[in-house]
């Protein structure tokens, strides 16, 4: 399992994400949204397919950090 953190296209809500668990990265009306194997739709902030397959790829995974 890779987590990694993905903007949302609203306001500036990151959604945690399993890397692994992506089934599908594609444009709907100028939107790119990445579609997970359980069928949750995330819309992001990415401008291209490439540059969310980009990201996703390269991104560090996400690590919980506690305030204490």
């Amino acid at each position: 399992m890779r987590l990694i953190s993905v903007e949302e296209k609203t306001g500036t809500n990151k959604v945690i994400i399993n890397a692994d668990q992506i089934s599908s990265v594609f444009e709907d009306v100028g939107l790119v949204k990445v579609r997970m194997s359980c069928g949750q739709l995330v819309s992001t902030k990415f401008t291209s397919i490439n540059s969310a397959v980009d990201y996703i790829l390269r991104a560090p995974s996400y690590s919980y950090v506690t305030g204490g």
